[in-house]
């Protein structure tokens, strides 16, 4: 077998350096948050779908199809299931009895809460094996990235995290 060579590291600080960082991080967490998510009984669009429901509200099927990038009997057949599962509600619109309105329910909202209380308590595990020093680097990196969000989407200014404001943050 012929070895190939191999090619040299990125350089640091470039973006394939990030993503290289951002891979290998991703692997570690897979690893002990695979367990957590895979008890959670629903299938990745229909998690997908759930969450688009209540992080927008009520929506109607057509843009709930389109926001997912399938077909209307595709996104049909997700949200009977979900309907089914009491995690989403459908009705006619009142509007336009051609469209279909989906809602979220409690209990999709209460999915949604377990999905981020999910991702927090892993992120807080981590960040409590870190010194305070690490955690405002985390911050600060977590700012860059939620700047260059917004600088793409046009969204609110971020306030900077700095060593007084982490303070009120943490008793708050």
């Amino acid at each position: 077998m012929v070895k190939q060579p191999s090619s040299p590291p990125p350089i640091e600080g470039s973006t394939d350096h990030v993503i290289g960082v951002f891979e290998g991080l991703r692997r570690r967490i897979e690893g002990f948050h695979m367990p957590d998510f895979l008890g959670i009984d629903i299938t990745m669009s229909q998690a997908k779908i759930v969450l688009l429901l209540v992080s927008h509200g009520e929506l109607h099927l057509s843009r709930l199809g389109s926001l997912m990038g399938v077909s209307l009997p595709t996104i049909s057949g997700h949200v009977d299931r979900l309907v089914e599962q009491r995690l989403a509600g459908r009705r006619d619109d009142p509007a336009d009895r051609r469209q279909v309105l989906v809602t979220p329910t409690p209990a999709a909202v209460e999915l949604a809460e377990r999905f981020h209380n999910l991702n927090v308590t892993q992120l807080r595990r981590l960040l409590d094996r870190m010194t305070a020093e690490e955690r405002l680097d985390v911050a600060r990196a977590f700012e860059h990235i939620a700047r260059a969000v917004e600088s793409q989407l046009g969204d609110e200014p971020v306030t900077p995290v700095t060593p007084d404001t982490q303070d009120r943050t943490r008793k708050g």
